[in-house]
């Protein structure tokens, strides 16, 4: 029964509409690839290319071509590296989300390993948070009662 309930929750997850979108995304490049292939053949697009550049070299279209086809394979190779990025820092994310387990005492974090880690070292060992200690006003008048005390005097003298 438990299995059928993950079955369920995985497919209203973020993830798989994502999946969905990509798989689909892909059919759609690769539908237009075949059709670019089967309207550039009888068209003999490429022949005429290459008619044109030997006719007219001065339009250095074979350059352009290249130069083209050079600038097509980078933006693939960045889009690739970016979307590398997108999924670590997506694995960050939904690292952090969840259930911690967390010492109801001292707000100790236990990690995957079972090992007990301070709150502040563990979210900023899995995050890009950084902590700076501050003293909220119920704790400070439950550890410092005479400070808030002669505090509160010299505000009222």
């Amino acid at each position: 029964m438990n299995l059928k309930v993950q079955k369920s929750n995985k497919q209203h997850e973020p993830g798989a509409k994502a999946k969905k979108k990509i798989i689909m995304e892909l059919l759609i490049i690769f539908i237009l690839c075949i059709a670019v292939y089967l309207i550039a053949g009888a068209l003999d697009i490429m022949e005429a290319i290459v008619e044109f550049s030997v006719k007219y070299e001065k339009f250095e279209v074979d350059e352009i071509i290249t130069t083209s086809i050079f600038f097509a394979l980078m933006i693939t190779v960045f889009a690739v590296r970016r979307w590398l990025e997108y999924r670590r820092a997506l694995q960050e994310i939904r690292h952090l989300q969840g259930m911690l387990p967390i010492c109801s005492a001292c707000k100790k974090i236990r990690d995957e390993a079972g090992t007990w880690h301070q709150i502040e070292s563990y979210v900023r060992d899995h995050s890009e948070a950084q902590f700076s200690h501050s003293i909220c006003p119920d704790c400070n008048e439950k550890l410092y009662p005479s400070f808030v005390k002669k505090r509160k005097e010299d505000e009222h003298s």
